[in-house]
C-alpha cells in the first residue's frame, strides 16, 4: 500500500511553531556570542563583583561576575561591563575574554564549542519544522496537479452520462 500523503495535519501546527520559536531563540542568542568570539577585539577582563547564580548540568552552583574589560592593546578600557560565561569560584587573576567594540555591553570568554551547542540545537528544532512545511507543500503540490491532469468530474459516476439528465 502506498501513502497518499505525508500525515502532515493542522495539529501539527503548534509543534512546527514551538520548533520555529525555539530555532530562532537559540540561534539568536549564540550567534552574537560565536561572532564576537571568531571576530572581536581580544583582551582581559578584571571581574570586580561576583555573585552566585543558578546551578549548572553537574548541580554546581556557578559565579556570574561584573568588572573591567581592557583590550590587549590598550586602546580602551571599558568599566562595569558583565562578562557571558560562569565561573566555580571568584577569579582572582584577569580572564582572556573579547568584546564587539569599544561600545560593548558585555564581554564573552573563549568558548566557541560553547557558542556552537546551541546554535546546533537551533538547528535540530527546525529539522521537523522543515520536514512538516516541506510535506505539506509537496501534497498541496501533489493534489493541484492531481485536479489539473484528472479526468473532468461526471454525474452520477457513470462516463456515458450527458449530466443532470437520466440516460436511457
Amino acid at each position: 500500500m502506498t501513502r497518499t500523503n505525508s500525515g502532515v495535519r493542522g495539529i501539527h501546527a503548534v509543534p512546527i511553531a514551538i520548533g520555529i520559536a525555539v530555532g530562532i531563540f537559540m540561534c539568536h542568542v549564540a550567534a552574537p556570542r560565536l561572532v564576537t568570539q571568531l571576530t572581536g577585539v581580544d583582551g582581559t577582563f578584571r571581574a570586580e563583583r561576583c555573585a552566585w547564580g543558578d546551578f549548572d548540568s553537574d548541580g554546581d552552583r556557578t559565579m556570574t561576575c561584573a568588572g573591567d574589560f581592557t583590550a590587549s592593546d590598550g586602546s580602551f578600557t571599558l568599566p562595569e561591563i558583565k562578562i557571558d560565561g560562569v565561573f566555580d569560584q571568584r577569579p582572582d587573576a584577569p580572564v582572556a575574554a573579547r568584546v564587539s567594540g569599544p561600545s560593548a555591553d558585555h564581554a564573552v570568554q573563549m568558548d566557541v564549542v560553547g557558542s556552537l551547542a546551541p546554535i546546533g540545537l537551533g538547528l535540530t528544532a527546525f529539522a521537523f519544522p522543515a520536514w512538516a512545511l516541506t510535506a505539506a507543500v509537496r501534497d498541496a503540490a501533489d493534489r493541484r496537479r492531481r485536479r489539473r491532469t484528472g479526468p473532468p468530474p461526471t454525474a452520477g459516476g457513470n462516463p456515458d452520462s450527458w449530466g443532470p439528465l437520466p440516460s436511457t
